[in-house]
């Protein structure tokens, strides 16, 4: 079976809210996948709309995989509402269920007066068992997939667009590089810079970014980079040293995170070429999968870091990772083992 897109989890989830938001609620929701946000999001909605305050205190329950079994949640499921139309039963971390195989027998003779919410955190069922093919079948379904790094910055775009919101194609390339791909994090800034910026603001810009969220254009890791595949070092320096001292705010798991993510594009491309000589670049950017923002700008980085001294960049992010995490890096600060680190890349 072909496996699920983010592009298809972001069309399911946004079938699953316009239903919900018109009332027209299933028996069974089965969110499952690494991308917690829109698992959250779904469950949060139910839990605060599925029933009525004076509704919840007899037809909600919340129950946790690994205090339940199977038949508790089977049998609690078929019992019927007491003064409401549905009862809503959610079960977070359904992933330590124990034999959550039995749940198939339900899906197949669903009490259609309760709305069962399983919530699997971080994983996804084996889609080879009779469990899945049941509930692919009886249940809604969604399978949440974190999105690559490349789509960032359109996806800060299209959520700030729902919000009747513009933002600066520069303004969003800063949140998403430095943001990362964690959906809470980056809807948790979104939704600061609506408090913070002035009413009526119809586009969002760099520098309410960077106000808001604590970003400097001048002293991030896309900027560290660029003067990085630039041989820089001068540019470099000063941009390691602001990193030193705001530590709490980079670390340097995150540099090295960041740095990986780069790399990892430069080498795509590397071998893409390599594989297919005769290709035109905007035909290897199609087979990379990237906008044309990321794939220019790993175009530009493609001249300094060739395939030899990408490979050992990358292996040296692998040895700073592992000293940064180990005792052996003796005395040396973060910001020292990041000076190493590029300076050895930059040789």
């Amino acid at each position: 079976m072909a496996k699920t897109t983010s592009v298809e989890t972001l069309s399911t989830y946004k079938r699953i809210m316009r239903d919900l938001e018109q009332g027209k609620y299933k028996p069974c929701y089965l969110l499952m996948g690494e991308e917690p946000f829109y698992v959250d999001q779904i469950t949060s909605f139910i839990a605060a709309h599925a029933l009525t305050e004076d509704e919840k205190a007899f037809n909600q329950m919340v129950i946790y995989g690994q205090d339940a079994t199977v038949m508790q949640i089977a049998d609690n499921a078929r019992r019927y509402p007491l003064m409401a139309s549905r009862q809503v039963i959610i079960v977070k971390e359904a992933q330590q269920l124990k034999g959550i195989e039995g749940l198939a027998s339900y899906f197949k003779a669903m009490n259609p007066s309760c709305v069962l919410v399983l919530c699997l955190m971080g994983k996804s069922l084996d889609k080879r068992t009779e469990l899945w093919k049941t509930a692919l079948k009886y249940c809604e379904v969604l399978e949440s997939v974190p999105l690559r790094d490349y789509q960032m910055q359109e996806w800060i775009t299209a959520y700030l667009k729902e919000k009747n919101t513009r933002i600066e194609p520069q303004a969003a390339s800063l949140l998403a590089d430095f943001l990362g791909t964690d959906l809470q994090r980056v809807v948790m800034e979104l939704d600061k810079l609506f408090i913070l910026i002035p009413e009526g603001t119809l586009a969002i810009s760099t520098d309410m970014v960077e106000n808001s969220v604590g970003i400097n254009r001048d002293f991030s890791p896309f900027t560290m980079f660029r003067h990085l595949t630039d041989g820089n070092f001068s540019g470099v320096q000063p941009i390691v040293q602001y990193f030193s001292d705001n530590e709490k705010k980079y670390p340097l798991v995150m540099i090295i995170s960041l740095l990986y993510t780069h790399l990892s594009r430069i080498l795509k491309y590397h071998t893409l070429r390599m594989e297919n000589p005769s290709l035109t670049e905007d035909a290897v950017g199609k087979l990379m999968g990237s906008n044309y923002y990321f794939f220019k700008e790993t175009l530009r980085a493609s001249r300094f870091f060739t395939f030899s001294r990408t490979v050992r960049a990358m292996e040296l992010l692998c040895i700073y990772d592992s000293l940064y995490k180990s005792s052996d890096r003796g005395e040396a600060t973060d910001g020292e083992l990041l000076m190493e680190m590029v300076c050895k890349m930059m040789a």
